[in-house]
């Protein structure tokens, strides 16, 4: 039997259609980054109610943030119905939209093959500043936000997150990092982590790691990292692992993210009945 296409003009409904927006996208001017960067917002639902015209809130600053198949819809999705409903606090989640993740989330690399393969890597620092110089100060002065800073990427955007979690502490205030790509310049991230960590004076912070049923060099690497924090005697860092050995590299980061939020940054104590009251009334 042969399919019947559906016409859309035949659907009396389709020409009422109307785009569903979770956030809205700016063309940010960089000098680090010498042009316009995509930057797609989304601020918790309660953000324009007089009511909470004194409330300030934390910031997510979400890598691959971008639109279409970066990861801004699901993760500020997961942060916005999580605000809503007191599985985690209300947050301003700010989307970095990558133009060139290999120069953008990496360190020089000393492996001449990834050299070769992948000449344009190695400008994480010029994104690091165009994020902490430029992006965040331009988020604060416009947005109620409230100091506490986190910044989340997976697999290459999670390698960054590392490497700012050791290497520039005093960035941000919580570090989640997904899968990262630990094996970047043949792990040596991982191998400098205890030196990292041994810097008198380290400002508090968290680090939220996970991963998925990877194996090889990215498990070795995840492995390394989590002995250097286990081996570090410095209590200023609040770090925690979780292993997902039922997701793979492309499946972990929803789950993983929802979990990093919510223990983070955890709901405020609610009054159940009046929990239970708006469930109804939505219902």
């Amino acid at each position: 039997m042969t399919a019947i296409p559906c016409q859309a003009q035949e659907l009396p409904f389709a020409a009422a259609g109307e785009p569903v927006v979770i956030g809205q996208g700016y063309d940010v001017p960089s000098q680090a980054m010498r042009g316009l960067r995509r930057v797609n917002i989304m601020l918790p639902t309660d953000y324009d109610d007089p009511e909470q015209a004194n409330a300030k809130y934390p910031v997510l600053y979400l890598l691959d943030g971008g639109s279409g198949w970066q990861d801004f819809a699901h993760i500020a999705s997961m942060v916005q119905q999580g605000g809503t409903w007191g599985a985690n606090v209300p947050m301003i989640v700010v989307g970095i939209q990558s133009e060139d993740r290999r120069a953008e989330f990496t360190q020089p690399s000393s492996d001449p093959a990834e050299i070769k393969d992948f000449p344009t890597s190695g400008d994480a620092d010029t994104f690091r500043r165009f994020l902490v110089e430029e992006l965040r100060p331009a988020i604060d002065a416009i947005y109620r936000t409230k100091g506490d800073n986190a910044v989340m990427g997976e697999s290459l955007a999670a390698l960054f997150v590392v490497d700012v979690a050791l290497r520039h502490a005093e960035d941000f205030s919580h570090y989640i990092a997904i899968s990262p790509s630990l094996w970047w310049d043949g792990g040596n991230l991982p191998r400098d982590a205890r030196t990292l960590l041994s810097v008198s004076q380290q400002p508090e912070r968290s680090i939220w790691l996970s991963m998925a049923d990877e194996g090889g060099a990215m498990q070795q690497g995840m492995d390394r990292l989590v002995e250097a924090l286990k081996a570090n005697q410095n209590s200023s860092i609040n770090w925690d692992y979780t292993a997902f050995p039922n997701e793979r590299h492309a499946t972990i980061y929803h789950p993983a993210a929802t979990q990093a939020i919510r223990s983070m940054f955890p709901p405020q104590p609610t009054n159940d009945e009046e929990v239970a009251s708006e469930i109804g009334s939505q219902g």
